[in-house]
């Protein structure tokens, strides 16, 4: 299945992406199967684990001094803005005024956006996690599938797509990576062996086979960032642990605002 959140807020343009993957076979829930959680016979030592556990932030709508407001006057609450000493730590808000709400949006001590947590498909279930720092998102984790479970995690720099992770098949090990050259141009990397790495020939190159784009110049090419190096700018999943750099982690400060 090819990720909504890889679409993009342009996601008709891609339409023809998602045809000519499904045409030529090689997405790698075709080839391996649907492991679910089972263990994997081959699995590399660098293979890619990511938690595909959906946690949502706790944010007290329900508290005595939380704010509430009534948009349409039916009565129930369209937002939510949570307080803490004067300070605004998160809020919920019910998009679609159908009495659930389907986003939430935390915000740091300086009062940026640091999460942002959103049910796009009105099931009242989070699909997606968008990590923030310093009000520029990084980092946005998605569940695509019915499993409910994460299966894609997108990585931004500088607020600007650069790679894309995906677990295809539910058991937890990256099998997809998705490396953008440009916006228009991804380069879609697949492990086909199930040994959690990238496979030689399992690459598909979007404006190539599609004929969408002509290919870049020699030099630029060369300039391309790849999918296997790190970013400029370090990312929740990709960071150090909290307790070797000192600082508290998210979950940590918004436990302290609660």
């Amino acid at each position: 299945m090819i990720p909504r959140t890889c679409l993009g807020s342009g996601g008709s343009r891609w339409v023809p992406l998602v045809r000519w993957i499904l045409t030529a076979g090689l997405v790698v829930v075709g080839l391996s199967g649907c492991g679910g959680a089972q263990a994997r016979p081959g699995l590399s030592e660098g293979a890619q684990r990511r938690d595909t556990a959906v946690e949502h932030e706790p944010c007290d709508v329900d508290g005595e001094g939380a704010e509430r407001v009534d948009a349409n006057g039916d009565g129930r609450p369209d937002i939510v803005i949570v307080r803490d000493g004067g300070r605004e730590v998160c809020r919920a808000v019910d998009l679609n005024l159908d009495g659930t709400f389907d986003r939430w949006t935390y915000l740091d001590e300086g009062g940026a956006v640091r999460r942002q947590e959103s049910d796009y498909d009105r099931d009242g279930r989070i699909d997606e996690i968008a990590i923030f720092r310093g009000g520029v998102v990084i980092e946005r984790h998605a569940a695509t599938t019915l499993h409910h479970q994460l299966d894609t995690w997108h990585f931004y720099d500088q607020g600007k797509l650069v790679r894309t992770e995906r677990d295809s098949n539910g058991d937890g090990v990256v099998d997809q990576w998705w490396e953008y050259r440009s916006p228009e141009c991804p380069l879609i990397h697949s492990d086909v062996n199930n040994d959690g790495r990238p496979d030689p020939g399992a690459t598909i190159d979007y404006c190539k086979e599609t004929g969408s784009a002509p290919p870049l110049p020699a030099e630029q090419q060369a300039e391309l960032r790849r999918f296997d190096q790190p970013l400029e700018t370090v990312t929740e999943v990709e960071g150090p642990p909290a307790e070797a750099t000192g600082e508290e982690s998210p979950a940590e400060e918004a436990g302290g605002d609660q």
